[in-house]
């Protein structure tokens, strides 16, 4: 079986930056021949199902890179890699499993270990191997890179892995995953971080604990929601937030303080202190913050009482900005979704801060009928806000909303009549 020709080119993990003519071009007979060789697995999952554990493993390696989401990998290619996946492998063995994670993947990612991991045991080391500079020593001859889409055979196999079989090949899954989620490129962080999120949705939180992965992987997920500058932004940041909830739910007990403290940490420290701090002149990363923040407002409830100061005013500043700041329709919507989600979770305390609000959501509003072209979103969205606002705060019914209404009734009555 010629699995060769399913074998990535190392120059490929730069793809979008090629230039070379001669490069393309061979890279492109590359994925024509790559595609061919697929089509014929295709006619052969019977039999592929039927190989030996060692074969099966190694065809494994080779198709699953191409099954990856990459601007690299053509839709055909993709659709036929996870074909054969699924139907040759529907429900792999563990052994299976371990054999590839052994074999196949720990070859690749052993010469380049993570400073702060226990190879043999997969357990986070008391001090970082190699002392106070292996962290820099940790990114150079990065071998593992020169082998593009090894990262998904590590993705299928963590897919794979049942709750209870974890404990036995440990040592085997976190190495590479921290070496993913810790890289220096955000392009690999990005890829640490989706293998993450599946673990995170299986794996025990006891053994997170007791192995120390807990607080390693919340230092590498602290460190990518810092990413600000990169084209992978909008994707890493609200990606990173949402494992960081669920590395939260799964290591801490509920009504906890230690799981309060950990919310503060990521809502006070991470997202307002660090990220809002230093994206004044970053949009990008100032809409993928606030388009993670939902959830976070859910989970921790009434905690969000300590921040709404400054969570307001970053809220409703999209909505009525001053003439010489700028906003855009996807940051607006994202704050007042945003919005609906923090009356949800601190419904107590939001009565102190309703004019505050009504007065951002009423300008927008002006602007939204004067000139209405493709803000239909936008205006359902600010009725959705005064319908919770109302819910919230009834006593607005009757105070506010008809205060307002009088100053235009042709321009607010639709504002807070519709939904409410």
């Amino acid at each position: 079986m010629d699995l060769d020709a399913l074998r990535v080119p190392p120059e490929i993990r730069n793809y979008a930056k090629i230039e070379d003519e001669n490069v393309l071009l061979r890279l492109e007979k590359w994925k024509n021949k790559a595609l061919d060789t697929l089509a014929k697995l295709q006619t052969r999952v019977e039999e592929l199902a039927k190989l030996a554990l060692k074969e099966q493993a190694d065809v494994i390696t080779a198709v699953a890179p191409l099954s990856a989401e990459a601007d690299w990998v053509p839709e055909e290619t993709r659709s036929k890699a996870n074909e054969i996946l699924d139907s040759a492998f529907p429900d792999p063995a563990l052994a299976l499993v371990t054999h590839i994670l052994q074999h196949n993947v720990r070859p690749i990612f052993r010469t380049n270990a993570h400073p702060s991991v226990n190879l043999d045991t997969g357990r986070k080391l008391p001090r970082p191997a190699g002392g106070p500079f292996a962290s820099q020593d940790f990114y150079d001859a990065q071998g593992w890179k020169d082998q593009p889409g090894a990262w998904m055979v590590v993705f299928w196999c963590v897919k794979n892995i049942p709750s209870g079989g974890y404990e036995e090949i440990w040592h085997l899954v976190i190495p590479p995953v921290m070496t993913l989620l810790d890289d220096y490129e955000p392009q690999y962080k990005l890829c640490g971080l989706k293998i993450a999120i599946a673990m995170l949705d299986h794996v025990p939180g006891s053994l997170l604990k007791r192995t120390g992965v807990d607080s390693l992987f919340s230092g590498a997920l602290g460190r990518a929601i810092l990413v600000l500058d990169a084209p992978e932004t909008p994707i890493l940041l609200p990606s990173t937030v949402s494992a960081s909830l669920q590395l939260i739910k799964l290591t801490t007990e509920e009504e906890s303080a230690e799981r309060f403290n950990q919310l503060c940490a990521l809502l006070g420290d991470s997202i307002v202190g660090s990220v809002w701090m230093y994206s004044s002149n970053r949009p990008d990363a100032l809409l993928a913050s606030i388009v993670a923040l939902p959830p976070v407002f859910k989970m921790l409830r009434v905690g969000c009482a300590r921040y709404l100061k400054v969570l307001v005013a970053q809220l409703v500043f999209p909505l009525a900005p001053l003439e010489y700041q700028h906003t855009t329709l996807e940051l607006q919507l994202a704050s007042l979704r945003a919005l609906s989600a923090l009356f949800d979770a601190c419904p107590q305390r939001i009565r102190h801060w309703s004019g505050t609000i009504l007065n951002a959501v009423a300008r927008c509003w002006v602007g939204v009928v004067e000139n209405p072209q493709g803000k239909h979103e936008l205006r359902t969205e600010l009725q959705n806000v005064c319908r919770s606002l109302a819910v919230v705060c009834p006593e607005l019914l009757q105070t506010e909303y008809p205060q307002v209404t009088a100053l235009d009734e042709k321009i607010f009555t639709q504002l807070f009549t519709s939904r409410i």
